[in-house]
């Protein structure tokens, strides 16, 4: 943690963590949710990316699937 420099907005580590579900839908008619790239448990180097996804239902679980908290300063 806080091994590399932050990012433009002041923000560390952000990759190679868990997918990070996101409240976005995979498509309009579906209940999945989106997940996004950066897990360490992945091998294709495209994973890494935050722009990477892929879909699961809500309530899906696994060892390297998490979510952020995020508090936004002034």
């Amino acid at each position: 943690v806080g091994s590399f420099a932050a990012n433009k907005l002041g923000l560390h580590d952000l990759g190679g963590n868990v997918w990070e579900w996101c409240e976005d839908k995979w498509i309009p008619s579906s209940s999945d949710r989106v997940l996004r790239g950066g897990s360490w448990d992945y091998d294709r180097r495209d994973g890494l990316l935050s722009s990477f996804r892929f879909n699961g239902e809500p309530g899906l679980r696994f060892f390297d699937f998490g979510f952020r908290c995020v508090l936004m300063g002034e």
